[in-house]
């Protein structure tokens, strides 16, 4: 007997016609599913046909009898609509136990899903029966259409040249690797060469793309939106989430291995997103360990790093040039001019301040940055006196009471402008 190898996706249960009669019925309640459309089925066999692929699901009725089962075929057949050619598909449906034969017209042509690849095709069966405890595997079936072996209750049979070589790289397709750390929505794996920089979603290759290749591979397991062709919908806090795990899931040891490595624009994570993590214990004395050892690390993990330190291990000291020692000498002296007198062993000057602002105050020290000479005169004067203000009144950037200093302030200096202009 002349035997055809298969690629056989298995599971035990039974099945419903409507699985493939109907759009949108899905019955994958468990949050750890992964499908939850009701349509990849159905995606699934337009795709397998369009390339030219044979599909038999067979279902086991009596799990004492082999013989005992239901047979569905699908097919396709050309026919018209509106004076267009469709392929349209069908389903040959046979019982074993009531000698019952049905031909089903099924709700869809071969477009359905017209850009899914044949990889697509298999994830979404082998997805199928992943969610329902199944698996997969090949077979070798009989070219007249027979079924000498059914793993499970449900088998989905296919064969197909090209579908076999997808089967052959399920790895690809379907992570089988230790998380190297996880966070609250995704883990982080060894990075294989043939995984494309995807993304994978509970196992599950997306197809959704990074922009630079990553140094490691990740994994949502938690439930995010997905697209109807299973890439993720919504990308924007990626960078974030990805963060998350360096920051607050990884060990001293790893951290001390793989930020070194990070450390290059190559990379994804040079440029993830640290957001509202402030880093675990284990990052920021890994952190104080590379900056001792004067080795590398990515700017945003120095960032979060610096935050944690005394403020003035923060910031790197400037050393003004001779015209920016006169310009703030000036700028003191009109200070002192109105009684605003700042003590120079109080002032520091840096190369820059967190969020670049240009002035700062705390605990007694008024901290003024470089930018500040560059953006002109008036600039360093009226941060110096800001500056001031907090140290003097107490008082909050952008509060009611700086508004009614600074106003209070105004008023006063166009008062004695005016005398002065009445006086002479």
């Amino acid at each position: 007997m002349s035997l055809a190898t298969a690629v056989c996706f298995y599971n035990n249960g039974t099945l419903d016609k409507r699985a493939f009669t109907m759009m949108g019925l899905s019955a994958k309640l468990d949050d750890s599913a992964i499908g939850f459309f009701g349509t990849g089925f159905k995606y699934a066999i337009a795709t397998l046909l369009r390339n030219n692929c044979t599909i038999r699901v067979v279902v086991r009725n009596d799990e004492q009898d082999d013989n005992d089962e239901r047979v569905f075929d699908f097919h396709s057949a050309p026919g018209n609509f509106r004076g267009k050619e469709h392929d349209f598909v069908y389903c040959v449906y046979t019982d074993s136990y009531s000698d019952e034969e049905e031909t089903i017209e099924l709700p869809f042509t071969t477009h359905l899903g017209a850009n899914w690849k044949l990889w697509q095709a298999y994830r979404e069966l082998f997805t199928n029966a992943k969610d329902e405890a199944g698996g997969v595997q090949l077979v070798n079936l009989p070219r007249d259409g027979g079924s000498s072996l059914r793993p499970g209750d449900v088998n989905v049979y296919v064969t197909g040249a090209e579908f076999l070589e997808v089967y052959n790289q399920h790895d690809k397709y379907f992570l089988n690797a230790q998380a190297v750390a996880t966070g609250y929505r995704l883990r982080a794996v060894e990075k294989k060469a043939d995984h494309d920089n995807v993304v994978y979603y509970k196992t599950m290759y997306t197809g959704t793309r990074l922009d630079k290749p990553s140094y490691f591979t990740y994994d949502y397991t938690k439930t995010q939106e997905l697209t109807e062709d299973r890439t993720l919908a919504d990308t924007w806090f990626l960078r974030n989430h990805i963060g998350e795990v360096w920051l607050s899931n990884m060990s001293f040891d790893m951290l001390v291995e793989h930020l070194p490595k990070i450390a290059n624009a190559d990379y994804y994570e040079y440029g993830i997103e640290s957001g509202y993590h402030d880093g675990c214990e284990d990052f920021h004395r890994a952190c104080a360990y590379l900056n001792e050892m004067n080795r590398p690390m990515p700017m945003w993990a120095r960032d979060v790093y610096s935050k944690k330190l005394p403020f003035d291990q923060q910031i790197d000291s400037y050393k003004p040039t001779r015209h920016q020692r006169a310009q703030l000498k000036k700028a003191l002296d009109i200070l002192a001019h109105h009684k605003h007198n700042i003590d120079g062993d109080k002032l520091v000057l840096c190369a820059s301040l967190p969020n670049d602002v240009l002035g700062y105050y705390k605990a007694g020290v008024i901290y003024i940055a470089k930018g500040a000479f560059e953006r002109g005169f008036e600039k360093l004067l009226g941060t110096l006196y800001e500056e001031y203000l907090h140290h003097i009144e107490g008082c909050e950037d952008m509060s009611r009471q700086m508004q009614n200093i600074l106003v209070d302030k105004c008023a006063s200096l166009m008062e004695q402008v005016y005398e002065m202009e009445q006086s002479e």
